[in-house]
Formats: structure tokens, C-alpha cells, sequence
């Protein structure tokens, strides 16, 4: 719902800030995918697991925070 909303409210933020956004969550799902691969061969490994709850919550984190700054017209 978040991505939804970002994707809609987008248009409020400065295009700087946005850019930012992007490039901020697609190293996020790249780090995410990673780990989900590095688990798909070692499912069990506590670091990845923790690495990738930790991938999961920056991106609700950053999303969160530029939905927010998004409906509030980036003030």
C-alpha cells in the first residue's frame, strides 16, 4: 500500500527527492533479493536471515517516511 501511495503522491515531491527515493529503494530490493537468495541455498543462516529482516524494515522505514513527506507536499 505504501509503494501505492508513493507512486500517486509522487508528484509533490520535489523531482530531486524522488530520484533519491528510487535510487534509495532499489539498492534496498537489491539487497533484499540478494539475501533472498544467499537463503534459498542456506535457509538457516541467522545472519541472513537478521540481514534481511534488517533490508525489510529500512525499505517500510523509507517508505513510510517519503509517504508521509509526500502527502504533506515534501514540507
Amino acid at each position: 500500500d505504501l509503494e501505492r501511495i508513493l507512486r500517486e503522491e509522487r508528484g509533490r515531491l520535489d523531482p530531486r527527492t524522488v530520484l533519491i527515493l528510487e535510487r534509495n529503494l532499489k539498492a534496498i530490493d537489491v539487497a533484499i533479493s540478494e539475501a533472498r537468495m544467499a537463503l534459498d541455498q542456506d535457509p538457516a543462516n541467522q545472519f541472513l536471515n537478521s540481514h534481511l529482516a534488517d533490508a525489510r524494515r529500512r525499505k517500510l522505514d523509507l517508505l513510510r517516511h517519503a509517504t508521509e513527506l509526500a502527502s504533506t507536499g515534501g514540507d
